[in-house]
């Protein structure tokens, strides 16, 4: 398991402290997700990143990274060249391009791709976007609430009512995505999100190696109780005390002032 922690201050109060970890998890070999934080250096915006890989071999590995990796040099490279919606829609798209060109060259990486979610900070604006099922949380002083919606088959099956929440949780084929990058025709097209993130708010973006294990519940006591480096830590090792089945993906933006 790997830890990550930096902050962005600017002068008038305002504070954001980001932290990270990732681990394998206890029943897989390999760990294909992949994350990233980086605070505002004087770029004019913060981010943070988590995907989830798919694919045979070290495919997932490569995706997760090469997606890591394109997202956030575009971003960088076209911060105030386009608006922020722009800015990662045209990421996402770039990221699965290149996901899908690396795996046509290679066949031992064939169907290759990853999950994404993320979220740009510019102050207390935030811009959260997401393709596939890893998720993004707002965790106030009263819960742990869902801000991104699953393309998973079984979420569009409880979006149209054929099926309710409960039924979905426990379905087979519930871990089948219909939005990812670099793999299928959704060509990574994300869903994109802003708000404003309060004193004393936490964003979460996970993979679904943390949410499909540790209930809502508990991951809103344990971020409300620990230090987000902490509380980092704290998820990974709930999600393998129920089990671990998946990698797993925690990071934490808090809003401090």
């Amino acid at each position: 398991m790997y830890k990550l922690f930096k902050r962005t201050f600017y002068p008038g109060h305002f504070e954001v402290q980001m932290a990270g970890a990732c681990d394998t998890g206890m029943s897989r070999e390999h760990n294909e997700d992949a994350i990233s934080i980086q605070e505002d250096d004087g770029r004019g915006y913060y981010l943070a990143v988590v995907c989830d890989g798919m694919g045979g071999h070290n495919a997932g590995e490569l995706a997760s990274a090469l997606a890591v990796e394109k997202i956030t040099a575009y971003i960088d490279h076209n911060f105030r060249k386009q608006g922020p919606r722009e800015l990662l829609y045209h990421a996402f798209l770039l990221a699965s391009t290149a996901i899908t060109e690396f795996s046509a060259k290679s066949p031992d990486t064939e169907g290759m791709g990853c999950t994404c979610v993320m979220v740009m900070g510019i102050r207390d604006k935030m811009w959260v976007a997401h393709s596939g099922d890893s998720r993004a949380y707002l965790v106030d002083k009263k819960a742990a609430t869902p801000i991104t919606l699953d393309h998973t088959m079984v979420q569009e099956l409880v979006s149209k009512g054929v099926i309710t929440k409960e039924q979905a949780a426990v379905h087979p084929y519930r871990g089948r995505i219909s939005r990812c990058l670099g793999h299928g025709r959704s060509k990574g097209v994300p869903d994109i999100n802003a708000g404003i993130i309060e004193a004393g708010d936490n964003i979460l973006l996970c993979s679904d190696g943390l949410s499909d294990v540790v209930p809502n519940e508990e991951m809103h006591s344990i971020i409300t109780q620990h230090h987000p480096q902490e509380a980092t830590r704290r998820l990974v090792n709930a999600a393998n005390r129920h089990g671990g089945p998946d990698n797993i993906s925690a990071v934490l933006l808090r809003r401090v002032v």
